[in-house]
């Protein structure tokens, strides 16, 4: 019984820290609980969603595959497998796993939907509109159901009609979280038609809808207090890691600046394995405040690592990366925090190498602010002015790390890459120090669905007409321009 108890107010006290965002404090709890309590699965699973939503998919995946195997037959194990699988890019196997979900639970709409959402990010649409159309007219409030139906409407390019449907539910009532996602959908919509203001009149209306709490200040203080701390005279003085088996690539830059395009290049290279956007860095950037007896808080606390410590965090990296490296020599990162955290990894993974990308500031900002990135976790794209004071901060702070790091960066204009995709290409590789691969060219075949919100475009041919896109709403851009008068 006391062990019940044990577990009762583990899970309890997790859940706290999960409603809080303190997930690597969330994951260490679990842990310890987890040794306590080795066959407590309901602690194992937690885990799992722990890593899932610290972004740890192959963790997550192999945890839920692992509790599985003693319970073959749980529909909700199945799903959950199926939705890890599917984030990996594996979609064979979690095609697999949502059809055993659907034998074993003929009402899972959730499996449906997951097999349809697969195939539809895969550009195979006709298959996604057959597998959509087997759920019951009843189960068609399901908000899910509903936008999957319209993406399928837009990549059928049958815009007016995805534009109707968008209507028809909102004029019937939506709640705030839901009505977001529609308008960000029916800007797609009125964009893809060339109704320009009736798309940016969607867009203004999706980020009315969402006014999750953000503090721009605490947001913006975090690349002065980086670009502060990291000095040439410093990095160079930090302890360094030990040189690795593979080659980690981070690949750096903001949401909507071709990260995604870069990674499905690069992907389609047998050397080079995909992490998408790894939480590796975030987890070791936890770990640093436990290794360390300082009495500083991150980033300072970095000045108090030994050489141990760095030892223990390039393995603890290398181990995230072993999920799914396949022997690969080459493992790419693209989280979203690595404008803060490069000089950091450079010196614990001194065998890694950096892509910093950039676009112009412009159309990187239309793109963030008609996209809906908020149910992403990055709530500064709620308004125009954050947007632009955080590619300013992020262009600052991708100016240093050019600067002062001692590994191989090389800088990539979004721009570019997409007018000269095979000259841009053989840079890259180059760089790289990879031989030619003619597959990198037709990147959008790849069997691995993209993980992003980009994956609608990864999975087309190489096109340019998101270049100068922001001219279709010069109007509505209002101070951003002259904010990026120094930068255009």
């Amino acid at each position: 019984m006391h062990g019940n108890q044990s577990v009762a107010k583990i899970l309890k006290t997790v859940e706290e820290l999960l409603s809080k965002n303190m997930h690597a404090l969330a994951s260490n709890t679990l842990k310890k609980g987890i040794q306590d309590n080795p066959n407590a699965k309901e602690l194992q699973f937690l885990q799992a969603r722990v890593q899932s939503e610290s972004r740890d998919f192959y963790s997550a995946a192999s945890l839920f595959e692992s509790l599985l195997k003693s319970d073959p037959n749980n529909p909700k194990l199945l799903v959950e497998c199926a939705a890890e699988w599917f984030r990996v890019g594996e979609i064979d196997k979690s095609i697999q796993y949502s059809k055993r979900a659907m034998e074993l639970s003929a009402n899972s709409v959730r499996s449906v939907l997951a097999i349809a959402d697969i195939y539809e990010r895969n550009n195979q649409v006709d298959e996604a509109e057959m597998v959509l159309n087997e759920i019951t007219e009843d189960l068609q409030e399901n908000g899910n159901y509903q936008r999957l139906k319209v993406r399928i409407l837009i990549a059928k390019k049958e815009y007016s009609n995805a534009i109707d449907y968008i209507q028809k539910l909102l004029n019937v009532g939506q709640d705030n979280t839901k009505k977001t996602k529609l308008c960000f959908l029916l800007c797609k919509a009125y964009d893809r038609l060339g109704e320009y203001d009736k798309a940016w009149a969607a867009a203004l209306e999706a980020h009315e809808c969402d006014r999750s709490p953000f503090d721009e200040h605490a947001f913006l203080s975090q690349f002065d207090e980086m670009r502060s701390l990291m000095t040439k005279e410093l990095l160079d003085v930090l302890v360094e890691g030990p040189p690795t088996e593979f080659e980690p690539l981070f690949i750096v830059g903001n949401p909507r600046s071709g990260t995604s395009l870069l990674e499905q290049i690069l992907g389609m290279h047998p050397e080079v394995q995909n992490g998408g956007e790894m939480s590796s860095g975030t987890l070791i950037q936890a770990d640093v405040a436990s290794l360390t007896d300082s009495f500083h808080t991150w980033p300072n606390n970095i000045i108090d690592l030994k050489e141990s410590d760095a030892r223990k965090l390039s393995k603890r990296y290398c181990g995230h990366c072993e999920f799914f490296r396949n022997d690969a020599s080459i493992v790419s990162n693209k989280a979203l925090n690595l404008h803060l955290q490069l000089g950091f990894l450079s010196k614990i993974l001194p065998s890694s190498r950096a892509i910093l990308l950039q676009r112009h500031p412009l159309d990187n900002a239309v793109s963030c602010f008609t996209t809906n990135l908020l149910a992403a976790g990055l709530p500064y794209t709620n308004s125009l002015e954050s947007i632009g004071k955080t590619w300013i901060k992020r262009k600052q702070i991708s100016d240093l790390w050019l600067e002062i790091l001692s590994i191989p960066v090389l800088e990539l204009h979004y721009e570019s890459l997409v007018a000269n995709q095979r000259e841009e290409t053989e840079r890259i590789l180059k760089f790289l120090n990879l031989q030619w691969q003619e597959d990198c060219m037709e990147f959008h075949t790849s069997k691995q669905v993209a993980r992003t919100i980009s994956f609608d475009q990864v999975n087309q041919k190489m096109y340019n007409t998101s270049c100068g896109r922001w001219k279709n709403y010069e109007k509505h851009l209002g101070p951003l321009t002259e904010m990026f008068a120094d930068y255009i």
